[in-house]
């Protein structure tokens, strides 16, 4: 009798052994295919912004000047798709990116890492331009949460920057903090 227990012990502890080492398989498996998934994300947003095509939008983006927010609606909104075009597709894209960020599917280190500081700087040029649009009231085409994910991206890039360069800690801080959102 003792050895028949001794069987059913010794298979019923193989058998938890078993059951845990396809659980661990399983996280294991699950983690190599997150990353998987994150930098192949990271790969396909990014493609498009490595391209000497973009290098140049941004750079244009980054030269246009304005005096007001009719100036700007003039020179670079509809009237102008190819103004329009240029600056639209990279906030855009940062948009997209903030949308990554805040459901997880990408660290905001490596979209850093990736060229997503750019969106400091561009914000800081452009938020009284975003938040002009965002107060345009009874405009049914200008939602006045008008590129937040964009502005959230900004700011999760502003504290990756904020981390890594001590210097920039004792600069002004910036105004992102511009937002109607409550």
């Amino acid at each position: 009798m003792t050895g028949t227990v001794d069987i059913i012990e010794i298979s019923a502890v193989v058998a938890a052994v078993g059951v845990l080492a396809g659980v661990v398989y399983y996280i294991l498996d699950m983690r190599h295919n997150m990353k998987i998934r994150e930098m192949e994300t990271c790969r396909l947003t990014m493609s498009d912004f490595i391209s000497e095509q973009a290098i140049k939008r941004h750079a244009t983006m980054m030269n246009m000047e304005w005096k007001d927010l009719n100036d700007f609606i003039e020179k670079y909104g509809h009237p102008n798709p190819e103004g329009l075009s240029i600056w639209t597709s990279w906030f855009f894209a940062w948009e997209m990116m903030g949308i990554l960020l805040k459901n997880k599917i990408v660290r905001a280190e490596e979209m850093y890492d990736l060229g997503g500081y750019t969106a400091i700087l561009a914000w800081e040029k452009f938020k009284d331009v975003i938040q002009g649009f965002r107060s345009f009231r009874g405009s049914r085409w200008t939602p006045p949460d008008l590129l937040s994910n964009a502005e959230f991206f900004t700011q999760e890039m502003l504290k990756v920057k904020t981390q890594r360069e001590a210097s920039f800690k004792d600069k002004p801080k910036t105004t992102l903090n511009t937002s109607t959102r409550k």
